[in-house]
């Protein structure tokens, strides 16, 4: 019987070296140590989002240096990051927050999607500033502005995930210029237009107002991954407005216009950053 005994443990044995050997080669172990290794972007996180020339990046360096005025800037084709002690009027008390300006032509949605949900996580999402150009010129615009109203939309579908959803700035920017747009006008527009997709959503069955996803891949599972995507999102702003119109004031997090300037004055853009940060 012993020696029965000692012939399987010896069997058992080749058996868990065999496998441990595959385990190894076949890099089961570093799968591991991907999957438990934190983002470099895993931080308390702002974010600064809007279209092409809105005013993102000169937000982004006057954050840095409130005593010079920002470079003249061009379009970001890569995230500039930086880690900002806030908050800003009491640096006594100040703690390092990451704030991120993502660039304004986002082509591939699943990217930046992966950044908030893999990356940051929507746990260390503290808030998220985007900017909107009030010129006159700009708001009337229809393309710049389907943009921007299907960037909303598809955004508020992520941040809405978490409880009590992520605190939105709509930074109005150039408030100062003599043919700007009022603040008001600007929330009521996005307001109807956002509701104009909701209905389009929930009432087209078959059928997405998302941002198109340049990137998705060609193969048998894209129709299907197109299909499961639009009735998440049909499911969500059914959740959010029901029968009725939305409005801001429907999300989970709080959503504030805020009129200002990016090269002459952000003081209030920077108020609500230290309330974020005070008042979690």
């Amino acid at each position: 019987m012993d020696a029965v005994l000692i012939g399987l443990l010896t069997i058992l044995a080749g058996f868990v070296i065999i496998l441990a050997i595959f385990f190894i080669q076949t890099g089961g172990l570093r799968s591991i140590s991907t999957v438990t290794k934190k983002s470099p972007y895993f931080h308390q996180t702002f974010l600064i989002l809007g279209a092409n020339n809105s005013g993102k990046t000169s937000l982004f360096n006057k954050l840095q240096d409130l005593d010079e005025q920002p470079p003249s800037t061009v379009s970001s084709i890569e995230p500039n990051v930086a880690m900002i002690s806030l908050p800003l009027a009491n640096p006594a008390i100040g703690k390092k927050f990451q704030v991120i300006d993502y660039p304004g032509h986002l082509k591939l949605q699943k990217i930046f999607e992966r950044l908030i949900l893999d990356d940051i996580t929507l746990k260390n999402m503290r808030g998220v500033v985007y900017m909107v150009d009030s010129s006159s010129v700009n708001i009337n615009d229809d393309v710049n502005f389907e943009k921007i109203v299907k960037f909303l939309y598809n955004l508020f579908s992520i941040t809405e995930r978490t409880p009590n959803g992520v605190d939105f700035l709509i930074a109005v920017n150039k408030t100062d210029l003599f043919d700007s747009v009022p603040v008001h006008k600007i929330r009521s527009k996005l307001e109807a237009e956002i509701n104009k997709l909701i209905r389009h959503e929930i009432e087209n069955v078959g059928k997405t107002s998302g941002i198109d996803d340049s990137g998705k891949d060609d193969g048998d599972d894209g129709a299907a991954g197109n299909s499961d995507r639009s009735e998440s999102l049909r499911a969500f702003w059914m959740s959010v407005v029901g029968n009725g119109d939305f409005t801001f004031d429907k999300l989970e997090g709080n959503v504030d216009f805020v009129g200002g300037s990016a090269l002459k004055n952000i003081s209030q853009w920077e108020n609500w950053l230290d309330e974020r940060v005070v008042n979690p």
